[in-house]
């Protein structure tokens, strides 16, 4: 489970939590309210794939191809950008989220998606 202990992943969990603490306490930011949890769905979401794929073959040098990082982005567009809005008032469908999605892909990628053996911060 070293996996769930990658700073970058831990971060974004933090964020996301403190991000919907101030949300529930009702102070509100526009950007981070509209961005921030789209931005961190990728890592998170990601993340635990990863985690899980390692600990079922019971390999830490696996990585998610990044055909997979592909199909959860377009995953998550079509579902929350186009398929929930018209179902839903409270979701609205949003081109930005799509590169928020994407981003947090990149991140992702090119921190979190490396194998623990070759990690500078093995866990």
């Amino acid at each position: 489970m070293h996996t769930l202990l990658h700073p970058v992943f831990l971060v974004c969990v933090l964020l996301f939590v403190g991000n919907q603490a101030l949300e529930l306490a009702g102070f509100y930011f526009p950007l981070l309210f509209s961005y921030l949890d789209d931005l961190l769905a990728m890592p998170i979401v990601l993340t635990i794939i990863l985690a899980a794929e390692r600990s079922y073959f019971q390999n830490d040098k696996f990585v998610l191809p990044l055909a997979w990082l592909v199909v959860a982005v377009v995953a998550f567009s079509i579902f929350f950008e186009l398929l929930l809005p018209p179902i839903y008032s409270k979701h609205t469908a949003d081109w930005v989220d799509v590169l928020a999605y994407s981003l947090g892909a990149l991140v992702f990628q090119f921190t979190i998606n490396k194998p623990l053996s070759q990690s500078s911060h093995k866990c």
